[in-house]
């Protein structure tokens, strides 16, 4: 009789394990997952504040070109393809913005000043429409549309629990 109490013991106490070695590979998914977003974030932040700091002023300063190129320089590692080359226009249509302005300003009135101011308005104004097309773009990367729900039971309920999960 105690043999079988023992036996009986142990089989619970190892699925007992099994369980928690399970929800702890769970918890383990879902820290990963929120660690990802959070370096994701900080790449969208770095991105909206440069943005910003140029709609506000119709340029930038070297440091805020730094704080950019420092706060995305991890995007290659973190999104796919198509948002790495989405922040490299950016980069690049800020710069020929800014360079139009500085071959701009020592030129006569004529064709090439006009021209000139009409590259730098471009930019600008497409660097414009940025700070609302950029949300679209990182969406699939930050947004929550993509997030199933998926049954996991519980220790503490016999009931299933819902967890989200993306």
């Amino acid at each position: 009789m105690v043999t079988l109490f023992v036996s009986i013991a142990t089989l619970f106490l190892s699925v007992a394990v099994v369980v928690i070695a399970w929800q702890q590979w769970r918890v383990a998914e879902n820290k990963l997952r929120l660690d990802l977003f959070d370096r994701r974030y900080k790449v969208y932040d770095a991105t909206k504040k440069f943005l910003a700091g140029i709609i506000r002023d119709a340029t930038f300063t070297d440091s805020q070109l730094f704080e950019f190129n420092a706060g995305t320089s991890d995007a290659e590692f973190l999104f796919e393809a198509d948002l790495v080359a989405y922040l490299a226009q950016i980069r690049k249509r800020a710069l020929h913005m800014r360079t139009s302005r500085t071959l701009l300003e020592p030129k006569p009135v004529g064709d090439e000043r006009s021209r000139l101011a009409e590259a730098e308005h471009d930019d600008l104004v497409w660097l414009t429409d940025q700070i609302t097309a950029m949300t679209s773009v990182f969406a699939p990367y930050l947004g929550f549309a993509n997030v199933r729900l998926r049954v996991t039971p519980s220790l503490t309920s016999r009931r299933f629990k819902f967890s989200k999960r993306s």
